[in-house]
């Protein structure tokens, strides 16, 4: 890939081939829905800062480039969950948030001459996840960067970042795509031919219109159980109205693997119950604001480990309420 295949952000683009010229150093907060290119866009910075035929442009032949793109370049980082999990040697399913160990080993890593590239680079993935003591620590770097590294703070989630982490970072925002670039990024990902009847596939076109603008969302749910699970989503919201919390917990729900759930099962959950209030948003029915805005709230406390059977049961109480 290069800057120029990246599909549907040409500001956001634009945007990193200015800051590629001046060679800027000034940490970037990447901001804008899940799935919608902040993490690939990175990396290609990433990619053409390396690159050893000295391009404006990653070439994506070069030692460096590949390695970037195979994610073993050792100047290059993805900080996110799933690197702590490793780091710390436990499961991903315990790590709730950016911990000011995880951050403390980079900033000395930052500190450190570089390997074998021109520059150092730290992704921190989810950056809403940072504690306070990590935010702290990071702050420090973010201030003042050593010389050629480059910080790229990437979130869904804006306004959970601590003021003073906005205040470091030039904010570059990411917008959910329309159906044509979601189409051509699907098509491009899943290796199909772009002038084959992929787009005339009623399934696909179902995909991009439960997706809103979001590939990375688009190709999670790709699977017909995932596709169904949204079907499910819709009809719960579309009885919210009309039934009580114990009705609704009553009929169960297929994608729930145990009779009692885990904290991810039930994010999914909500995480699904999202898209049918947000195209009823987008309609015009301003009153799903409301609802979403609950949805939001009761992700955010199963990433705080409050009981997750608890969180989705208050929640399901909350929506009868708004949506009677």
């Amino acid at each position: 890939m290069s800057l120029s295949s990246i599909i549907g952000q040409p500001l956001a683009v634009d945007l990193a081939r200015q800051w590629l010229k001046r060679e800027a150093n000034q940490p970037l907060l990447f901001h804008g829905p899940e799935g919608t290119g902040k993490r690939t866009l990175a990396l290609e910075m990433a990619k053409a800062l390396n690159c050893t035929n000295k391009r404006a442009d990653s070439c994506d032949a070069c030692n460096s480039c590949r390695k970037i793109t195979a994610g073993n370049h050792p100047d290059v980082r993805v900080v996110n969950l799933e690197y702590q999990a490793v780091e710390r040697e436990e499961a991903v399913a315990k790590q709730q948030t950016l911990r000011i160990e995880t951050i403390l080993e980079e900033r000395r890593r930052l500190l450190q001459s570089a390997v074998e590239g021109s520059w150092k680079v730290t992704i921190i993935d989810e950056a809403h996840r940072l504690t306070a003591d990590a935010a702290n620590v990071l702050l420090k770097i973010l201030e003042e960067p050593p010389p050629r590294t480059a910080l790229f703070l990437l979130t869904a989630f804006r306004d959970r970042l601590f003021a003073t982490l906005l205040s470091r970072c030039q904010p570059v925002r990411f917008r959910p795509l329309n159906d044509d670039e979601m189409r051509q990024v699907l098509t491009r990902l899943s290796g199909s031919d772009p002038n084959g009847d992929m787009g005339s596939d009623p399934r696909f076109a179902r995909l991009i219109e439960l997706a809103l603008g979001s590939p990375g969302r688009a190709l999670h749910m790709s699977r017909d159980e995932q596709i169904e699970g949204i079907r499910e989503a819709e009809a719960l919201w579309q009885s919210l109205p009309g039934e009580s919390p114990a009705s609704i917990g009553a009929r169960g729900d297929p994608s729930m693997k145990s009779a009692r759930p885990t904290r991810a099962e039930i994010e999914e959950r909500v995480r699904r119950l999202l898209v049918p209030a947000t195209q009823t948003l987008r309609s015009g029915d301003a009153a799903a604001a409301a609802p979403i805005r609950l949805m939001e709230e009761a992700l955010i406390k199963l990433r705080q480990n409050v009981q997750p059977g608890l969180v989705y049961d208050y929640l399901l109480m909350q929506l009868t309420q708004q949506r009677k």
